[in-house]
């Protein structure tokens, strides 16, 4: 796939939203486009990161473990992506991916990723900014959720 096409593709993601069409084929340099079947495991939990990832078309399933217990945390679909969070902070990842279907991801390599935002400041600012927005939308549904689930929790034992 050229990078023209990578770079129309990557023009509907949030993170990148606000690129120009010249800053779009910058990143579309650096991507890689992997296909994977149904049931295919992208990375499990506690993998050490090295990949950010937007869904090209398909679907995956984000799923934790705690225990014994797997918890489905999210189904994504076409135009999505995930794998953000430890770009931002380093840690290994915090949730297993498993296709649902034949996928195809646009997969960005970190490494690749920081070296193009190092040395070009006005895309950083602007991908930094969308990563902080969106962290901060996913930051808010959890803070609403555990506040509900408390609550529930809560009327149950009184």
């Amino acid at each position: 796939m050229s990078n023209t096409q990578n770079a129309g593709l990557l023009q509907h993601v949030y993170v990148f939203k606000d690129l120009t069409p010249k800053e779009l084929e910058t990143i579309a340099e650096i991507a890689k486009i992997e296909a994977f079947h149904s049931g295919d495991e992208i990375f499990t939990q506690g993998d050490p990161a090295v990949s950010f990832f937007v869904i090209k078309f398909g679907s995956v399933k984000i799923q934790t473990t705690a225990g014994e217990k797997t918890v489905e945390v999210a189904t994504l679909g076409t135009g999505s992506h995930f794998g953000e969070m430890a770009f931002v902070d380093g840690e290994k990842r915090s949730a297993t991916v498993v296709t649902m279907e034949r996928t195809e991801l646009i997969k960005l390599d970190f490494q690749d990723l920081r070296r193009v935002l190092d040395g070009n400041p006005a895309i950083a600012v602007k991908v930094y900014k969308a990563f902080a927005h969106f962290l901060c939308g996913r930051l808010r549904i959890t803070t609403n959720d555990l506040s509900f689930a408390r609550e529930k929790n809560f009327r149950s034992i009184v």
